[in-house]
Order: structure tokens, then C-alpha cells, then sequence
């Protein structure tokens, strides 16, 4: 408080738990900033928060709340911008591109979430908006407020290192307990049949492509009447049935949308893959169609395999979509809504979504990680992970991080009010340090052992990173240019860098261009923007006359 009336410049981490008030901390601040006639910017991750924090600021501040996000129209983000350029707005709120809204008059910058990877915008000009934003708070003169149940390792490290001001709310409003959490090992469980969901297996031979003859069509009825794939525990069938008995609300969380990760056939072992990225298709039910999540290319689901022109084509794995039709069967008196990016692409159906759930007309809702955080449904008494380990086995450094932040902001969607909550974590790695901190909702513990860690490898917070991308439609000309770049960083940069590759991305092929990556650590900026720039100069121009695309993230988030 004393920052927003002086004003002065100051970085806060406000680490509190879920349900412990970060929301009310947010609208008093503001309330504050605009009592001494300033204005004030909130950025959230994801659209889909969004609606919610605007509902609780429009509700304190009426129309001095605007939203500015891609979802609206073109007229609506106008008038949006140019009520803040006029000073009529006097709180903006919206994600990542919010940070360059025309607020002359700060007086308090709110990174809600700040821990979340949607804050690092990576095509075109690349930035971090919790970093701008921090940059931002010092230009103007004004705090600074970081959010987070489970604050990112490097924001930690700042303000255990005295960069940022550590604010503390360790308990829930009201002193409400945490929700009690449960881990359900799924390796012993591999060979029961699956238990309450029929069955543990893919559903190899049945057909899943379009329908054009009686035998086709039969095979269609085999495909939708097969035994589902997803695991899904007697524990878990047991306590959404009892929560729906009760008439409580339910969340289940699974982070891969679709109906089956992939289409395999038995005959050959052909998988269906995207024509433009190494990476398999995603099969929908709904359309009978197979997308790629990473370019949106769509095809129309094959009747034959196109490797061996048999009729050996089945699926492989599971996504929410089929999560969603498999509790339909389960639980036939339940009333179950499915929320992901195919449910709520459109204008208006998120917020229906939500509406709905909070008028009690939901009692199981099904989704990604924007189910994860942000909202606040005093109902929902239990939440179920249908497997916890998508996340956890990525190459990525930040795998466990992430992990552990993801359990722990689902879980703080159960017992937000009066009733107590459970939370149920199904997983095939339940001794691993990330999920048994976010069991026990202990992210000091998590933390300290991510940290060491982190030392231990040489990864942020202790090192600077920068990922150097390179790309073409040749792989042999991508490849030879990586190499060139390394070996360029290794001699401008002497003792100073670590330099790891040239190596393909992990996904090679992406949106029709071969990808290879060159890692460069080092324990100060300054020589690695000098060696960066360096390589830069002496490949930019061989790169052009190769077709080659040469870019440089610092500080990436996505390592894929």
C-alpha cells in the first residue's frame, strides 16, 4: 500500500495459496491506485481468466474496467484502447498484449498467474510480459504485484535474493482447510481391467475413419462401442459418483484434448501423422476428423490404413473428448460439460460454460489446464487428475516445475467453500518428488529441491539461457547452418559459454520447416548477447541465400 500512494517503483511476489485471497489483495490495491487518480493494468495468462477477474473487478468498479484480448472484436479492442488513451478506463485488464496499452497514468501494475508459460509471446517479436512488466513498474514509477499459489523458480530466486519483496498469505480465507489430497498408483492397477473405466487398453482393430460400406460401417458401431482407453480408477468412478449423489460439483483434469491421441494400424503399425510436422494426428469423434495440434492441418479419418490398405486401423491412447463420453456411460444421471479449446473456441461459449457450472446446472466438468486455475466455484468438492504424468517425462528442464503447478492449482479448485474438498492425483510415478510435494501442497519443499537441482545442472535461475532456433525447408542446409552457429559461439565465446548442440528440436518438423536448436548457457548476460550477436553477423547473410531461418529466443519457456 505505502508503494501505490507514494507512488514509488517496487517488485512484490505475493505467494498465497489457493483461495487465499490474491483476487481481494488485487481489487484493494487498485482501489487505492485509482482513490490518488491513477490507473492500473492486470494481466492474466489466458483469455479464459479473463472473464472471471473482469467480472470481479467490473463488480467492484463498474465500467472503469475494460478487457482487451484477441477473442474480441475489432471494434470492441478500439474502443477498449482508446477509453484507456483517454483516461475513461482506469483499469485494463487482459493477457500478454495488455502490457503495451496506452496507460499514461500507472499507478500499479498486477501479473495475476505470474508463474504461467502464456505470459512469453515466441513468434515474432519475442518478450516475457511479467518481465515487461516488471521494466514496465520502474519506468512509470509504480509496484509492482507478482501473484502465484506456486511462484516460477526464477521469481522465487529473485526474491529470495532481494530483487522482489516476498508477501506471504499461507492460509485460506476464512481458514478454510485445503482440500485433502490422494494419490491413486496406476501401476498397480495395470492389470484390473481398468477398473471402474472397462478396460486399460487401446482398442487396436476397430475402425475409426468414415463410414462407406455395411462392413465399414460396422466396423464405426465396433469403434464407438470399443472399451475405453482412459484409466480410470474404482476410486475415482466411486467418488464422483458418490459427489454426484450428493449434488456437489466435479472437475476432471486431463491435459490432452481429442478422442484418441493417435490412429495405429495393427495390421502394418502405420501411424497416422501430420503432413507438415513430426508429430501423430489427433482423432475427434465428434467429426470423425484428425487435426494436428500444432499447424491445424485436418484430415477426413480414413476407412483403410495407408500404409497397407487393410482395415487395421484403431486408436491409440485418449483425450477429454473421449474422457467425457466414457462418464456419459458411467454415470448416465450425470450432467457432464466438456471444456477445452474445441468446446470453447467460440465468442460467448466459455463464459456459457462457466455460467452454467455456477448456476449448479453441471455436475461434472471435464477439461484441459484452463480448467486448472482462476476460478472459483464453492460447489466443486472434489477433483479428479486422470494421469499426472503427461507433463512430467517432456524434455523440457522446467518438466517437473510445471508438473507440480499444474497439481497444485487443480487441486485448489476443491473446497473453495464451506464443504470440504478432495482431491484424487492418479499416477504411474506417484514417488516422484513433484507429485508427492503437490499431495502435500508444499511448494517450499518442491522448491528447495527443484532449486538444487537446478544448481546442480546449470539451469535458470543460476545460469542465463538463450535458444538458438534454426529452420528450413531443407534439413540438410538447417542442419549445416546449426552447425556453423555453434561452432561460431564456441569460438566467440571461450570459458564464458556452455554451448550444447547443434541437435534436432525435439519436435523436428514443425508447420512444414526441419527445426535444429543450439543451447547457450552462461552465468552472464552481457557475453552472451556479445558472442549471440557475433554469430548473428557472420551467418545472417548465408542463411538468406540458404533459405534458412535463424532466430534467437532468450530466456525461452518452450523447449520443444
Amino acid at each position: 500500500a505505502p508503494a501505490v500512494m507514494a507512488p514509488r517503483f517496487e517488485a512484490f511476489l505475493l505467494w498465497g495459496v489457493t483461495a487465499s485471497g490474491k483476487t481481494e489483495v488485487y481489487l484493494r490495491l487498485a482501489r487505492m491506485a485509482l482513490e490518488c487518480g491513477g490507473q492500473v493494468l492486470v494481466l492474466v495468462p489466458e483469455i479464459a481468466l479473463a472473464d472471471e477477474l473482469v467480472a470481479s473487478f467490473r463488480a467492484r468498479f463498474g465500467d472503469l474496467a475494460v478487457v482487451a484480448h484477441s477473442a474480441l472484436g475489432v471494434a470492441e479492442r478500439w474502443a477498449g484502447w482508446m477509453a484507456a488513451l483517454s483516461g475513461r478506463a482506469r483499469i485494463m485488464i487482459g493477457p500478454r498484449s495488455a502490457i503495451f496499452a496506452p496507460l499514461a497514468g500507472l499507478r500499479l501494475v498486477v501479473v495475476d498467474e505470474e508463474h504461467d508459460a502464456g505470459y512469453k509471446q515466441e513468434e515474432g517479436v519475442g518478450y516475457h510480459a511479467r518481465d515487461l512488466a516488471v521494466a514496465l513498474g520502474r519506468f512509470a514509477r509504480c509496484p509492482v504485484v507478482l501473484g502465484s499459489a506456486t511462484p516460477s523458480a526464477e521469481s522465487f530466486a529473485n526474491a529470495k535474493g532481494g530483487r522482489y519483496r516476498l508477501l506471504r498469505l499461507s492460509s485460506r480465507i476464512g481458514e478454510r482447510p485445503m482440500a485433502r489430497v490422494e494419490l491413486v498408483d496406476l501401476r498397480a492397477r495395470a492389470s484390473d481391467g481398468g477398473a471402474g473405466a472397462r478396460a486399460a487398453g487401446a482398442t487396436s482393430g476397430a475402425r475409426a475413419g468414415g463410414a462407406t460400406s455395411p462392413d465399414s460401417i460396422a466396423a464405426h458401431r465396433a469403434a464407438e462401442q470399443a472399451p475405453s482407453s482412459a484409466p480410470l480408477s474404482r476410486e475415482l468412478v466411486s467418488a464422483l459418483r458418490e459427489n454426484v449423489a450428493r449434488g456437489e460439483q466435479s472437475i476432471l483434469f486431463l491435459n490432452r484434448r481429442g478422442f484418441y491421441s493417435f490412429l495405429q494400424c495393427h495390421l502394418c503399425g502405420t501411424v497416422l501423422t501430420c503432413p507438415n510436422c513430426s508429430v501423430s494426428m489427433t482423432f475427434h469423434l465428434r467429426d470423425r476428423s484428425l487435426r494436428c495440434h500444432y499447424c491445424n492441418h485436418r484430415d477426413r479419418a480414413p476407412d483403410d490404413c495407408p500404409g497397407c490398405s487393410g482395415y487395421g486401423l484403431g486408436g491409440q491412447g485418449f483425450g477429454t473428448e473421449q474422457l467425457a463420453r466414457l462418464l456419459g456411460e458411467l454415470l448416465p444421471a450425470a450432467r457432464i460439460e466438456r471444456m477445452d479449446s474445441d468446446t470453447s473456441g467460440r465468442k460467448g461459449a466459455r463464459g456459457r460454460i462457466l455460467a452454467a457450472l455456477r448456476r449448479g446446472e453441471i455436475d461434472i466438468l471435464v477439461g484441459t489446464q484452463m480448467v486448472t486455475k482462476g476460478f472459483d466455484f464453492p460447489n466443486v468438492t472434489l477433483v479428479g487428475v486422470v494421469l499426472a504424468d503427461l507433463t512430467l517425462n517432456l524434455p523440457d528442464f522446467r518438466a517437473a516445475e510445471r508438473t507440480f503447478q499444474l497439481l497444485t492449482q487443480v487441486a485448489g479448485r476443491a473446497g473453495r467453500g464451506d464443504l470440504p474438498g478432495r482431491v484424487l492425483i492418479q499416477t504411474y510415478a506417484p514417488g516422484h518428488y513433484s507429485v508427492r510435494a503437490a499431495r502435500d501442497q508444499d511448494y517450499a519443499r518442491f522448491i528447495r529441491r527443484e532449486l538444487a537441482l537446478r544448481r546442480e545442472l546449470g539451469y535458470p535461475p543460476y545460469v542465463r539461457l538463450a535458444l538458438v532456433r534454426v529452420g528450413g525447408d531443407d534439413s540438410a542446409a538447417a542442419a549445416e547452418l546449426a552447425a556453423r552457429a555453434a561452432n561460431m559461439l564456441r569460438a566467440a565465446g571461450a570459458e564464458s559459454l556452455s554451448v550444447l548442440g547443434p541437435a534436432p528440436a525435439p519436435i523436428e518438423r514443425l508447420r512444414g520447416r526441419y527445426r535444429w536448436q543450439v543451447l547457450v548457457k552462461s552465468a552472464r548476460r552481457a557475453p552472451m548477447e556479445r558472442a549471440i550477436g557475433a554469430m548473428r553477423e557472420g551467418i545472417a547473410a548465408k542463411a538468406q541465400r540458404n533459405g534458412v531461418y535463424l532466430g534467437v529466443d532468450i530466456d525461452p519457456v518452450n523447449m520443444m
